[in-house]
């Protein structure tokens, strides 16, 4: 059944984003308006009114490239559940300029009510940003977005707007050097990747070579 979206009051933004750091998967699009998404281990609340949200990303990335040309990105936020943190780890894979990562992952692009980028169906709780400011950085670029929409699955907040934790289950990363562990509570998973193309290789042979002296 697809989940019925309920648009948030911005009074209630920053109560919906919560805790205030969680594992997320970043929507973007190019100047020709191709999808783009990416996963990200932190992404944290910066302010809370104005809400504003910040991660970083890889100079030279596909996320990084489009926030700069376009000054627009969604936040979407995944639940502690196998298939969703599957889906999540494999649109974080190095896949080519213009790949579409969200068909490879089987989400599903649910138009924003505000930005251009899609919120992601699958997933319970979307934040849609414009870009504040960016800094490079350490080969990494920080990006800074002020919240102008955000919204949820109606299932997933009470009548105050606070969310419902049994059905929101956020999930943090527990970085590269445990793989693809993923905690909640005091509850750990270990999710696989049901992807066999080419760029799952590129992707091991990156995170090796990132922790080879640790």
């Amino acid at each position: 059944m697809t989940p019925k979206k309920l648009s948030q009051p911005r009074k209630w933004w920053d109560r919906l984003f919560a805790p205030s750091s969680c594992f997320a998967v970043i929507t973007t699009v190019d100047v020709d308006g191709h999808t783009n998404a990416a996963s990200y281990g932190t992404c944290t609340r910066v302010k809370h009114e104005p809400v504003y949200i910040a991660f970083t990303a890889n100079v030279g990335s596909d996320t990084a490239r489009n926030v700069t040309d376009t000054a627009e990105f969604v936040v979407n936020l995944p639940r502690f559940e196998r298939v969703s943190l599957e889906a999540a780890r494999v649109v974080g894979l190095p896949f080519a300029p213009g790949v579409n990562e969200l068909e490879k992952a089987g989400l599903t692009a649910l138009p924003s009510t505000v930005v251009k980028p899609p919120r992601i169906l699958e997933f319970p709780r979307h934040f849609e940003c414009r870009v504040e400011w960016t800094k490079a950085w350490a080969e990494r670029l920080m990006v800074v977005g002020k919240v102008v929409a955000a919204s949820v699955d109606a299932d997933c907040v009470d009548a105050q707007g606070r969310v419902v934790w049994e059905r929101v289950r956020p999930a943090h990363y527990c970085g590269a050097p445990y793989g693809g562990m993923f905690v909640a509570a005091y509850d750990t998973m270990a999710v696989g990747l049901p992807y066999q193309g080419p760029e799952v290789a590129e992707f091991f042979a990156r995170e090796q070579a990132m922790f080879k002296d640790g």
